[in-house]
């Protein structure tokens, strides 16, 4: 997920533009009267094969029974593809969905280089795209008609790391970015809402988003002398991180954009030193009261898995885009936006907050809760909790 050199970003621009003018000479999409063809694509290999894996296991969970009972009469297939989570694959993936096999409409990715990618395909053709993961504000600001973000972007999660990192005192503030779009975000959206408390980023190391070594990207950190470090990266690079801290003993507070997983957790809680604080879009931890459905479902299908908070997040996205299908009155391309923009907020309560579009907005929900570990054990808190509250509890 590192930069490719300018002549590669100006060859996928080029790319990017001739599907786009071949699938407008084409037509935009749909399939039948009779039916709703999905084109689901995901990065199951690459460098994000790890997060957007988990969430075409969540959609095939929530999607269990479409194909069997259909949408408002109309017979539902899902296409499945690997997108390798490269923005030019991913651009060719779309493309054979809508101009070969007429699809209805786009599901994914939740990589936010190729969910980019394939918004501008999509939009180009008209072809309603609904990426359950990716959080970039340029998904959704300025409004695309046919594009719908169902998460929280970026700078909703930078607002609550802003008050938490503020809340403990940090006067430096030092991050660590992924080299893409993803790690753009992150920065642009941390400087933003730090500037609300009269903070800055004052230095920034950049990683490869498949790193497992960040011994100096944290050693130029603590030479720095940041009090507290922000992470806009993603499960590999993070856990390189992780373990630069315990071999390296810097102990700095590490607040990550990303979210965590199981093994991120336990890696965190095996030094008590360690402080590591992780968004999660859930309203409670995964396995408590408020993922029993999502649980039931999931122990059903994969036993043997232990679900991440994405998981659960996947799913709850993957809910609301079907019942934005239900709401639709037809199963054109104008039938199915309007079904998802009109709609009602989508309740459910594995997340803080509902989902909802409208014609003015098609980014679902603004809600963000965290959790911290600390001395090797786990609170759960809100947003709106600042770090003090932590330490009391």
């Amino acid at each position: 997920m590192t930069f490719p050199r300018r002549h590669r970003k100006l060859a996928l621009v080029a790319a990017v533009a001739a599907a786009a003018s071949v699938l407008t000479a084409c037509g935009s999409s749909g399939s039948s009267s009779d039916s709703i063809k999905i084109g689901v694509q995901f990065g199951l290999t690459g460098a994000d094969a790890a997060f957007d894996a988990v969430y075409q296991d969540s959609a095939k969970l929530a999607f269990a029974d479409l194909t069997k009972n259909g949408v408002n009469g109309h017979s539902v297939e899902l296409l499945y593809a690997d997108d390798a989570s490269d923005p030019a694959t991913a651009v060719t993936v779309a493309r054979k969905y809508i101009t070969q096999d007429k699809v209805s409409v786009l599901y994914g990715p939740a990589f936010t280089p190729t969910a980019l990618s394939t918004m501008q395909v999509a939009s180009s053709t008209k072809t309603p795209f609904y990426t359950p993961g990716s959080i970039n504000p340029q998904l959704t600001s300025p409004l695309n008609k046919y594009t719908f973000a169902p998460a929280f972007s970026s700078n909703d999660v930078a607002t609550g790391i802003a008050k938490l990192v503020n809340s403990m005192g940090a006067k430096k503030i030092g991050m660590m970015v992924e080299s893409d779009a993803y790690g753009d975000a992150a920065l642009s959206g941390a400087k933003d809402a730090l500037a609300k408390y009269g903070l800055t980023v004052d230095s920034t190391q950049k990683i490869a988003a498949n790193a497992t070594d960040a011994t100096s990207q944290v050693q130029g950190l603590k030479d720095a002398g940041v009090d507290a470090v922000l992470l806009g990266i993603t499960a590999p690079p993070m856990a390189a991180v992780i373990n630069a801290e315990i071999h390296q003993a810097t102990y700095l507070p590490l607040v990550t954009f990303a979210g965590s997983n199981t093994s991120l957790d336990q890696l965190a809680k095996s030094d008590p030193k360690v402080r590591y604080y992780a968004l999660t879009p859930l309203a409670c931890p995964v396995g408590d009261p408020c993922t029993a459905d999502f649980m039931k479902a999931w122990k059903a299908e994969h036993p043997t898995t232990e679900p991440i908070v994405w998981t659960v997040q996947a799913y709850a996205a993957a809910k609301a885009f079907i019942a934005g299908l239900r709401n639709a009155k037809d199963t054109t391309p104008e039938g199915l936006v309007t079904g998802l923009e009109t709609m009602k907020p989508f309740s459910t309560p594995e997340l803080p907050c509902p989902i909802a579009f409208s014609t003015t907005s098609h980014k679902g929900n603004s809600c963000t809760n965290f959790y911290g570990i600390s001395g090797g054990k786990v609170s759960f808190f809100g947003s709106d909790t600042t770090q003090n509250q932590l330490t009391a509890n």
